[in-house]
């Protein structure tokens, strides 16, 4: 009987992919999950993220922003932007439209992941 010697996971070197099926294989799974971390992240913490991701081969770009992509980039380019209201009434439509907007990103990752 022999014994086999397992050795267990081992470390993969990080360098691009050469097989382009493969390659758009592995960027549709990894992007779906990235968006669904930054979605986990905005509403535990209540973050504001940006992310803007070109699909390699030019097949698409691809974006995430809570509360929206224009507001956050407009923001980090430092244009004039109006202050944000501090009524408590406006705070909760504000919470409840963000709450809704959270629920379909997740419907949204689980139908990408399905597909």
């Amino acid at each position: 009987m022999t014994t086999r010697i397992n050795k267990g996971r081992q470390r993969i070197d990080m360098v691009k992919m050469k097989n382009a099926r493969n390659l758009q294989f592995t960027f549709s799974k990894h992007r779906a999950s990235l968006f669904k971390k930054a979605s986990e992240l905005c509403t535990l913490c209540g973050a504001e993220i940006v992310i803007v991701v070109f699909s390699p081969g030019d097949k698409g770009v691809f974006s995430f922003g809570h509360p929206s992509v224009n507001t956050l980039v407009e923001r980090f380019l430092g244009r004039n932007l109006p202050l944000p209201n501090n009524d408590v009434h406006n705070q909760q439509i504000v919470a409840r439209r963000e709450a809704g907007i959270r629920e379909l990103n997740t419907k949204l990752m689980n139908l990408e992941g399905v597909l």
